[in-house]
């Protein structure tokens, strides 16, 4: 009992028992406000801000050339069906005077061209679509000029010479018209054709008309 009163008593003890008093919950405070300023700051640890992610754009897909189409070609123009020779129509008059000039010719090869029927056999020969008669035209020239020989019976007549009988201009326009009429078509003959014809073929000899076989012979000698 005294004891425990000479302690109580002791001032160094008390001044210890004061001080440890004091310094526990100062030293709690401390620590305390120590860990809480850490965990509002992060405990000083920078905090690394996050960055999005790169949005990486998808590249833009290539120009495609638009097809260009081939251009059209032109339309293609037909032209007219040529009734006369290169370079135009016949003159309506030309086509007149050798329809009135035919007339002479139609007594054998018939109004229609077919060639006129003697019986069961032609007087001439058809004129539609007659390889002499649309061919070169110095070879029709020299036939009307100078006539064909009669060399069988193949056709009752006889194509005679017409030179005397027409004029350059009335042969040339014969011969345009029966080159054009029937659903033939073949280039006009000139008049200076025909002068050009008459002229050339002067020297050929015929007085019964020329061969047959001979008349392309003829026409190239002259050319």
């Amino acid at each position: 009992m005294s004891h425990e009163s000479k302690d109580s008593n002791n001032p160094i003890l008390s001044g210890i028992g004061s001080v440890f008093l004091f310094l526990v919950p100062f030293s709690l405070i401390v620590m305390l406000g120590v860990v809480g300023f850490a965990f509002l700051t992060g405990s000083g640890v920078e905090k690394k801000e996050e960055t999005p992610a790169e949005v990486v754009a998808a590249p833009a897909p290539a120009a495609t050339e638009a097809a260009t189409p081939a251009a059209a070609p032109a339309a293609a123009t037909t032209p007219a069906a040529a009734p006369a020779a290169a370079g135009g129509e016949i003159d309506p008059a030309v086509m007149a005077l050798g329809k009135t000039s035919y007339a002479t010719c139609a007594a054998c090869h018939g109004p229609d061209g077919t060639g006129l029927k003697a019986g069961p056999m032609l007087m001439a020969p058809s004129l539609v679509g007659s390889e002499l008669l649309l061919g070169d035209p110095d070879e029709s020239l020299l036939v009307v000029l100078k006539g064909i020989a009669k060399e069988n019976m193949d056709y009752m007549g006889m194509m005679a010479a017409l030179a005397a009988g027409l004029d350059d201009e009335k042969l040339a326009a014969v011969l345009t018209y029966t080159r054009n009429t029937w659903g033939n078509k073949a280039p006009a003959v000139t008049k200076e054709q025909a002068a050009a014809a008459r002229a050339k073929f002067a020297d050929v000899s015929a007085p019964a008309g020329v061969k047959r076989a001979e008349i392309k012979k003829l026409v190239e000698a002259h050319k």
